[in-house]
């Protein structure tokens, strides 16, 4: 089976690019007298990553025999609800992936060991992109080791704007040109076409949009940095989009749920869409089309155009701080991340880029074409980098779904889920001190 087709396999019965597959895999077995037993568990973005993932791991028991790893991976949404209620009942996983906004949850709960400790003598992360180690750092302390680099990108079919006449935006464009194109794309292919996906249910591009009216969904402080109305313009926004004619209404695009075969950009009916760059090789490997990637918009007409983009660690992996035998949790991390063999394993195939800069040049010079788009698109937003993703709250793909629903489905006016969410997250970091 190619590449692809095994992406497309894994994809078609799963939904890794948006977190709900239904598979979960739990090795193992009855343990050898003596044998220390290690959870760990985690999400997985495609079938190449969850293969480099057992393979890392299946080599560190081959050179420690006393030692049995029990993965227990699935879907980010399958691990986050299973993750909550072991965390809740004092029984999670020794090990455990987190990214940004679990991490400042679970790290604030008192659920996560800090890393300190062990830095720089066995993690030394000097090597890695200060976005990514950022991302995995909360009160001044880093709690999970970034697995990988990725950040916000407009995923676009070249062939799509070429068919209709419809320039692709210059590298820095403003958020009405991309309402323009969208709408021109639209119009001039035609009925049962739309120039963009839905994006306002999106909070990574919300966080772009914030930063370009010099705001931003959360401070360094870890508080909300917008107001409700700051929220209402993004919700009107995606509100007139779908008004014009540039992305789908509401039924339609609540037809794509989170199955990555049903998104319009992959069955030949939109030309754009937002997403993060981990998703790119798993979205590509389903269209037959090619797929490219380039920034979101980053100012307005009349206003400062700077670059607001930033890649920070998707994936990261923390330690629960019950675990019983933390030094070899972090000897496991110490391999997938410092040992050449390791690294070769873990990386090579599963669609990663990683965080460190030696393994992102390694990829850009050797990785496949996509991979090295990936990084090459990495590199241009490292040339004038913006601040890195600050820590917000656990749920932010779900909450600004809902709320950008309710707009579309005409249940609240954009002012209603702008106060409403600003609300609901201000809550949630309030809960969290």
């Amino acid at each position: 089976m190619s590449v692809s087709q095994s992406r497309r396999n894994f994809l078609k019965h799963s939904s890794a690019a948006f977190g709900s597959f239904a598979m979960t895999v739990v090795a193992g077995g009855a343990l050898a007298q003596g044998t220390t037993k290690i959870r760990f568990s985690g999400f997985v973005e495609s079938e190449e990553q969850l293969a480099t993932t057992l393979r890392v791991l299946k080599a560190y028991e081959a050179k420690n025999p006393g030692v049995e790893i029990i993965p227990e991976f699935s879907s980010y949404r399958a691990f986050t609800d299973k993750l909550a209620t072991e965390a809740a009942g004092g029984n999670a996983p020794d090990m455990f992936s987190v990214n940004v906004d679990l991490l400042a949850e679970y790290a604030a709960r008192g659920a996560l060991t800090p890393l300190t400790p062990w830095i720089p003598d066995t993690l030394d992360v000097s090597g890695y992109q200060d976005g990514s180690v950022f991302s995995c750092t909360y009160a001044g302390e880093m709690y999970a080791m970034p697995n990988d680099a990725i950040a916000t990108a407009m995923f676009y079919n070249p062939l799509k704007f070429e068919e209709v006449g419809v320039p692709v935006p210059e590298k820095f464009y403003t958020w009405e040109k991309l309402l323009e194109t969208a709408v021109a794309l639209s119009k001039e292919h035609g009925r049962g076409f739309w120039g963009i996906e839905d994006g306002g249910g999106n909070n990574l591009a919300c966080d772009l949009f914030l930063r370009s009216m010099g705001k931003a969904l959360f401070t360094p402080e870890h508080t909300i940095g917008f107001s409700g109305e700051d929220a209402a313009k993004w919700f009107q926004y995606w509100e007139d989009m779908r008004q014009e004619g540039g992305a789908p209404p509401a039924d339609v695009q609540a037809q794509a749920g989170d199955n990555s075969t049903s998104l319009a950009i992959v069955r030949g009916r939109a030309a754009m869409l937002i997403q993060t760059t981990d998703s790119f090789i798993g979205i590509g490997g389903l269209m037959s089309d090619p797929l490219d990637l380039m920034m979101l918009p980053n100012g307005w007409e009349g206003g400062e155009m700077k670059q607001h983009h930033y890649d920070y660690a998707g994936n990261s992996t923390g330690i629960w701080t019950k675990a019983a035998n933390k030094d070899l949790c972090v000897d496991i991390i110490r391999f997938m991340h410092f040992d050449p063999e390791g690294v070769e394993l873990y990386y090579t195939g599963s669609g990663m880029i990683p965080a460190s800069t030696a393994g992102m040049e390694k990829f850009g010079t050797s990785g496949t074409p996509e991979e090295k788009k990936i990084v090459e698109y990495l590199k241009m937003l490292r040339e004038e980098p913006a601040p890195s993703r600050r820590p917000g709250v656990g749920g932010l793909g779900g909450i600004f779904r809902r709320h950008n629903e309710a707009v579309a489905f005409g249940d609240m006016t954009a002012l209603e889920a702008g106060n409403s969410i600003a609300a609901e997250i201000d809550g949630k970091l309030q809960a969290l001190k």
